[in-house]
Parts: structure tokens; sequence; C-alpha cells
């Protein structure tokens, strides 16, 4: 664990037990020195240990998984605790009954928990969306908002010093207050439309319960309108609040038993993948490479058996050269086509053009290649980069060896979402019909059925050879 990670645990460890030691506190305060009805006080003990159970539940999660997500609900879950706290003793019993610092403190703590909490929101759901990742004007907008909720925060402590007591400094507040109210519903919205999947919706609609909640205890509270019902507990306004709160926080497990199922298949397709890539390259090594080495063992024996003949043993010498440059490229080709650093479009043209360039030069031909100019913002991922490299690097090794060519034109253009390769030459073509085998033509078209693109092979004897392939990159 790094440093980073351990302090997260350790500040999520003092904030579980401060705030546990705050409810405790005006929990007591409210039993032993409040006089308010029974049933009141139940609902209240009720509501603070559904939140209190499900922090405990969320910061073990945390714990296991040290995801910065459930520290931020963790911590969410305990300024909501402090705040239905803060508001209950606030509004309950005989309240002379309480020591003078005690209430002056339980007053100004109100606003700005709750104010707080939807700081705290606001990047919980950054986290828990993967938004920075999946979708970068959400997480704009939601970074946006947790930033005006903190300084929204700030501006309420500020107003505490400046306007304590006065009808200035409660219209502010006030004004603080409904402005939260319009800001968190907007970027529910925003984000709701653009994420569209289940997750997203179930975080929303258990937003929207709190924000709901809260809207009816602001309502009510101001006597804007009439309880719905003279009975308990219809007829007090922190009910509402916390009924949306709790009906939240159900949702929001909901979507966290559903995310960890997403996630545990996510991390069976990513080890299927790996598995994937693990044979890919075993099989590359065995076939291609291990193959190689045992010719390299094989004329070296025979340039061995043949000292005596200097022109002999240099032919063997000279194949098996060839071999240990055909097995560095095979192991740069694997090293290449792993390495994520090179799945943009630029690093593969790079690749492709010194490629065609050293093979072509090699054999005298004339050339021209030209390729798109920094396509940066294209990426393709590791299986596709690989198939469209083995494909262009066959038909280039079929127009050196088969073709007898004195002219190629290599050229690729990318116009909507479409790539097209286009390799053309003057050589002597050949029969489509009457395909030579070993010429690596079936490789090439199983390599453009993974990528789902279109292979077109023109060729008439005496007439040259044109390949051209169509795959999609969006």
């Amino acid at each position: 664990m790094n440093l980073k990670k351990s302090n997260k645990v350790w500040l999520s460890t003092f904030t579980l037990l401060l705030f546990f030691c705050i409810n405790i506190f005006l929990s007591y305060q409210t039993f032993f020195k409040a006089t308010t009805e029974t049933k009141s006080l139940f609902l209240q003990i009720g509501v603070s240990s559904i939140f209190f159970i499900l922090a405990i539940i969320t910061f073990i999660q945390y714990l296991f998984f040290k995801e910065a997500t459930y520290f931020y609900y963790v911590i969410y879950l305990l300024i909501n605790l402090a705040y239905f706290s803060v508001i209950f003793s606030y509004t309950s019993g005989d309240r002379e009954l309480y020591n003078t610092l005690f209430k002056e403190i339980r007053i100004y703590l109100s606003l700005p928990l709750l104010m707080l909490s939807y700081c705290v929101y606001a990047f919980f759901m950054i986290g828990f969306l993967s938004l920075k990742a999946k979708d970068t004007l959400s997480f704009k907008w939601a970074n946006t908002i947790g930033k005006i909720y903190f300084l929204l925060f700030s501006l309420t402590i500020i107003s505490y010093f400046v306007l304590p007591n006065s009808r200035a400094g409660e219209v502010i507040r006030t004004f603080f207050l409904v402005l939260c109210m319009p800001i968190g519903i907007t970027g529910i919205i925003i984000i709701y439309r653009r994420m569209r999947n289940i997750i997203a919706i179930i975080l929303c609609i258990g937003t929207l319960f709190f924000y709901t909640g809260s809207v009816l205890g602001f309502i009510f509270s101001f006597g804007i309108l009439n309880y719905p019902s003279p009975t308990f507990p219809f007829n007090n306004w922190v009910f509402y609040t916390e009924l949306g709160a709790v009906l939240e926080a159900v949702m929001f497990f909901s979507s966290f038993a559903y995310r960890n199922k997403i996630l545990a298949n996510e991390e069976k397709l990513t080890q299927q993948k790996l598995q994937i890539i693990r044979d890919d390259i075993a099989r590359d090594l065995h076939d291609d490479i291990g193959a190689s080495l045992s010719n390299i063992n094989i004329l070296n024996e025979l340039a061995k058996r043949n000292t005596g003949n200097a022109y002999k043993a240099n032919e063997y010498l000279n194949k098996a050269g060839e071999d240990i440059q055909y097995i560095s490229e095979g192991l740069h080709d694997i090293v290449w086509n792993i390495n994520p650093k090179y799945d943009d479009l630029n690093n593969l043209f790079i690749r492709m053009k010194r490629y065609a360039g050293d093979m072509l030069d090699g054999k005298n031909i004339l050339y021209e290649i030209n390729f798109p100019e920094n396509p940066n913002d294209i990426k393709l991922d590791m299986n596709k980069r690989k198939d469209l490299y083995f494909i262009f690097k066959e038909a280039v090794n079929n127009l050196i060896k088969y073709s007898g060519a004195f002219n190629a034109n290599i050229f690729i253009t990318i116009q909507h979402n479409k790539l097209l390769l286009h390799i053309e030459d003057d050589g002597k073509g050949f029969d489509l019909n009457n395909i030579v085998p070993g010429n690596g033509i079936e490789n090439m078209t199983h390599r453009a059925e993974n990528l789902k693109a279109k292979l077109t092979i023109e060729s008439k004897e005496g007439k040259g050879t044109k390949i051209l392939l169509t795959m999609n990159i969006a």
C-alpha cells in the first residue's frame, strides 16, 4: 500500500469515528436532556442506525477494494448522518436544556454540512460512473458542480462570520440553499442523457429521491405548503428529507451491487483477453521463431561439416544469418504489438513506411508511399493493429518475392471513419484461379475477416497486381 492510499484509509477511519461520536453525542443530548416524543426519537434513531450501518459496510468495501469511490461514499454517508442528527436535535424538545455553546454550534452546522454532502457526492459520482474515462463532457460538468458546491459551502461559512444574525445573512444563505437544487438536478439530467446505462439510471433515480425529499422538507419547513397529514411522521419536515436520503441510499447500494457484478465480468473478460494474447505469443514463438532456430541449428551443423568447402560453408552461414534477421524482426514485431503506446495510427504508419521502404529499396524497386499525416487522434486496439500490419507486411512480401515489379505505389486514405489501404505494382501478375500455395493470401484473407474488413485482390498475368483493403476504424 502506498503512502497516498494509506492516508486515505486513516482519514476515512478517523472520519468514521468522529461522526460516530458526534451522532452518539447528539442522540445522548436528545434522549436525556430534550423533551421530545418517543416516536420522534425512535424515527431519528432508526434513520441514524441505517446510515451508520451503510457507512460501516461501505467502509469495509473500501478497505477491501482500496478504491476512492467507496471512500467518498463513506464520507458522504457520515456527513448526512451528522446533518440529520444536527437538524433533529435542533428541532426537538426544549432547547433551553442545551448549553449555549452547543446551541450556537448546532445552528451553524446544519447548512454547511448539507452543502458539503452535495460537494462530496459530486466527486463520488465522478469516480462511481468513471466519467473521466467514459465521457469528458459529463466529467467536466460533474467536476464543475463539485467545485460550485464547495464554493457555496465556503461562502456559507463566511456568511456566518460576516452576517451571523442579520436578515441579510438569512436571505443569502437561503439563496445558496435554493441554488443547490437546480444545479444538482441539471447535472443529473445531463449525465443521464449522455451515459444511458443501468448504473447511471439507478444512480440518477436515487439522487432524485434525495432532492425530492430535500425540496419537500424545505417547502414544509418554510410553510410554503401545508403538511399532507397532521399525524406523525407526515407533519414533520425532517421526515421527508430523511425518507429521500434513505431511498437514495437503497438505490445506491443496488447500483453498487450491479456495478460489482459488471466489474467482475470485465475482470473475467480481461483475463480471457490476456490468455488469448499469451496463446498468440506462444504460437508465434513456436511456429515461426522456433522453426527458424531449429533451421539455424541445422545450418550451423552443415557449415561445420563443410569447413573444407568455403563456398558451401559461407552459403549455409548466409542462410543462417537471414534466419537470425527474421527472428529479430519477429521478436520486434511481438514486442511492438503488445506495447499499448503504439496503439495510435501514427506509430503504425511509421513502422509500415519503414518496413516497405527497406524492403523495396533492397530490391531496387521504385516506389511511392503516401500515408495520412499525424493521425494521432485515431487509435486501434492491439488485435486490429496486429492484423492490419501483418496484412500489409504479407502484401509487401508477396510484391518483393513474386511480382518482378519495377514500380510500386502504396497509399492509405482515411475518410468517414474508414481506412483504405491500396498497394499496386506493375509486375507480372498472376491468375487468381491458380494461386500458388504458400504465398500468404489465405493468411491475408483470414486477418481481413478478423478485422471485418473488405479485402480485394485484382491481378492478371502481365498486368500487375492491385490489393485493396477497406476497414472501419470508428
